[in-house]
């Protein structure tokens, strides 16, 4: 209840950056971490826009053998996931400086098995969704994953996505509002 309250707190204080109307849920989640595939052994899952947690606690325990790192740029959530959520390394900065976030914690990117986000990229204000993107793409190698839930897949009309081969999508009506797991791969 705590962390709801505390959501709906930013929902109210930073709309834009926060978009969503409600913490996603744990059928969410377990979608998200499903679209992951095979991590090796001390590779990296940045999760970007983490929010309260909820793909956090579920990215660390199902890939406990994992590096699991929290791009947050909302300094009440990015304070709240350091204590809240064990074994999550939690950086307070924006997604569009991956490579700088990478190099300040001594990974490079090919550390990084996938990543994962929670980003409202439909709801982000100018080319920031495009710098976001590029900025994944960059730290990606070829065939690693990129997964990113939307509410509105037609919207991801307007994004270049070049770099990236989309996978087939996955509904979870079991979310509010229900929710699609967009995958992509890094083309080679």
């Amino acid at each position: 209840m705590r962390e709801t309250m505390m959501f709906l707190g930013q929902i109210v204080r930073r709309w834009r950056v926060t978009g969503a109307v409600a913490p996603s849920g744990d059928p969410l989640a377990r979608a998200m971490t499903d679209a992951v595939g095979e991590v090796a052994r001390g590779q990296v899952i940045l999760e970007l826009g983490p929010g309260t947690g909820v793909f956090s606690r579920e990215l660390v325990r199902r890939f406990p053998h994992a590096r699991v790192v929290a791009v947050e740029v909302n300094d009440v959530f990015a304070s709240h996931l350091s204590a809240a959520v064990p074994g999550l390394t939690v950086v307070n900065g924006c997604a569009s400086r991956l490579d700088e976030h990478l190099t300040n914690l001594g990974l490079s990117p090919s550390d990084v098995a996938a990543v994962v986000s929670g980003l409202p990229l439909l709801s982000l204000p100018g080319d920031l969704p495009q710098k976001i993107l590029a900025s994944v793409a960059a730290v990606l190698r070829p065939g690693r994953r990129y997964i990113q839930f939307t509410y509105f897949r037609r919207a991801w009309r307007r994004f270049d996505t070049v770099g990236f081969r989309w996978l087939p999508h996955r509904r979870v009506w079991r979310n509010i509002p229900p929710a699609i797991v967009l995958s992509f791969t890094r083309d080679e």
